[in-house]
């Protein structure tokens, strides 16, 4: 045995207890949390140094595809490649998949370089389309980072590659950590870069990705991954991963295309109003997808695969409902956390530099409103994991078509009554995407049942105790931010302790709320 625990993983049923995916799930959120904090990071500082304006509207315009494209390879990822590895390293051994994961990571680099070329040159046509209400100056800034930012598209998707590898081995916390490595190599050029243009940003999030697929294959080959050039576009394998990934790349595709549907939107609302909106989806998907309900998934997804395989549908609805137990304790808390202390927290950690009060108030509303989609993103995570498990991609695909729609439904009817001259338009724009969530949840729950039954046992007693004890907090933390009068001009100083202290309060009283009404829960 190796000095890493995670060398040699229990088996059977110590593997697969609730005390062994809670572990993980707690452990992995932990590395996710210094991600997102590295992620924090990077948008403070890229905040502090250049506002809220026409020049960050330009990079997250031209940001925005190659962002969205590296979140469906992270979904494709999870969804397709990790169950697709766990068969791979079950029934084949490690040697076959090393090959596979090989002449995935050939394929990757060399669409990758076909997809550079292309939107290099058509970067000018390509901003003025997805972002028609943006000035002739900033279109010709947008597409001169283009070429820059999509370059990070390859080396983050062999990165995923590696993280999928990973986590089907159930090395989860290494990979977690890979955004750390990003984020903080773009801080250091950001800060210490004698640029002085956007473009610097462009950059920095180019050398990351660089240093990130240093790192992930690194951590790859140290479990067993053997790389070798490989390019073979015939192998049946490879053939099979790819029609196995096609409905979860189509599903996680639609997502940035309602992203650019609000993008459409929002450039006709004034300067800025781009960056803070990227900010706030930025910064909600971070903290509810990355920290806590990715790190579920992914300690949950290799055991439903593994009891989809054995044919143990009773095993299945077991992880199913503890998934969703888990995730209801992390989400309903973590919403009303939200709706309470991030406009104050907004206005702590953005307010700098050339970030002003008005755009860090506005963020944190965004936030508030954001924060209503947190619960049913959580469970829709967890409901639809058993359809991953068993390589059924069909269902996710029509989840999230319906939940598209929804979206793109709801964006002119909570956004138009604001009006084009209002920065607020942005607060319909994020009202419409959680709202949406919604009916994803529904569709899977639906699905669910009429496949293998309901996991919900245990659920019933466990959620209203969750409310209320999650009320009780939030009650508490109110009454603070009024004592505290957290949005009354205090210094940045005064305002992140008080803030703080109202959160660790919160905390404390939901803990113990908890105790008292949900017990052995």
């Amino acid at each position: 045995m190796s000095g890493d625990p995670e060398d040699d993983p229990p088996v059977g049923n110590a593997r697969n207890s609730d005390r062994a995916v809670i572990r993980q799930s707690g452990l992995t959120g932990i590395a996710a949390g210094a991600s997102v904090a590295f992620g924090l990071l990077l948008d403070i500082t890229i905040a502090a140094r250049f506002g809220a304006g026409r020049a960050t509207d330009s990079f997250f315009v031209a940001a925005r595809i190659p962002l969205g494209l590296v979140a469906v390879v992270l979904v494709v990822a999870n969804q397709a490649l990790v169950p697709a590895f766990s068969t791979s390293i079950t029934k084949n051994g490690y040697a076959a998949t090393s090959k596979l994961v090989s002449r995935i990571v050939g394929t990757v680099l060399v669409s990758g370089a076909a997809l550079l070329l292309v939107v290099s040159l058509l970067a000018h046509e390509l901003i003025r389309v997805t972002a028609p209400g943006i000035s002739e100056s900033e279109v010709t800034t947008a597409a001169s980072m283009v070429p820059i930012v999509f370059g990070i598209v390859p080396l983050i998707a062999v990165s995923e590659v590696m993280r999928a590898f990973l986590n089907a081995r159930y090395a989860f916390i290494a990979p977690a950590l890979m955004n750390v490595v990003l984020s903080g190599v773009a801080v250091c050029v950001i800060l210490f870069s004698p640029r002085h243009s956007i473009t610097v940003v462009a950059f920095g999030y180019l050398a990351g990705a660089v240093c990130q697929v240093s790192f992930t294959v690194a951590m790859a080959t140290r479990r067993g991954l053997r790389l070798r050039p490989a390019l073979d576009p015939r192998n049946r394998e490879l053939r099979a991963i790819g029609k196995l990934s096609m409905r979860p790349f189509a599903a996680a595709g639609l997502n940035p295309v309602a992203r650019l549907g609000e993008q459409l939107m929002v450039s006709f609302l004034p300067p800025g109003s781009i960056t803070i909106l990227n900010y706030g989806y930025r910064l909600i998907s971070a903290i509810g997808g990355t920290i806590f309900f990715r790190s579920v998934v992914v300690a949950i997804v290799p055991r439903l695969t593994e009891a989809h395989l054995r044919g143990d549908n009773k095993e299945t609805l077991r992880i199913t409902g503890l998934g969703m137990r888990i995730m209801l304790a992390l989400s309903v808390p973590l919403t009303v956390f939200m709706a309470v202390l991030a406009k104050p927290a907004a206005l702590a950690v953005f307010q700098r530099g050339n970030f002003t009060h008005a755009s860090a108030s506005l963020l944190g509303v965004i936030l508030a409103v954001y924060s209503i989609s947190l619960v049913s993103s959580a469970l829709q995570r967890v409901l639809l994991s058993p359809f991953f498990a068993k390589l059924d991609t069909r269902t996710p695909l029509r989840n999230t078509i319906y939940g598209v729609a929804a979206n793109l439904v709801l964006l002119p009817l909570l956004t138009l009554p604001f009006g084009w001259g209002n920065p607020n338009a942005i607060i319909g724009i994020a009202l419409a995407y959680s709202l949406a969530q919604f009916v994803n949840v529904a569709h899977a729950g639906y699905r669910l049942r009429s496949t293998i039954g309901s996991p919900v046992r245990g659920v019933g007693r466990l959620a209203p105790r969750l409310v209320a004890a999650s009320a009780i907090s939030g009650g508490a933390m109110v009454a603070a931010v009024m004592f505290f009068q957290l949005d009354d001009g205090l210094s940045r100083g005064t305002l992140l302790w008080r803030t703080a202290l109202t959160g660790v309060g919160g905390a404390v009283i939901l803990a113990a709320a908890m105790m008292l009404l949900a017990g052995k829960d």
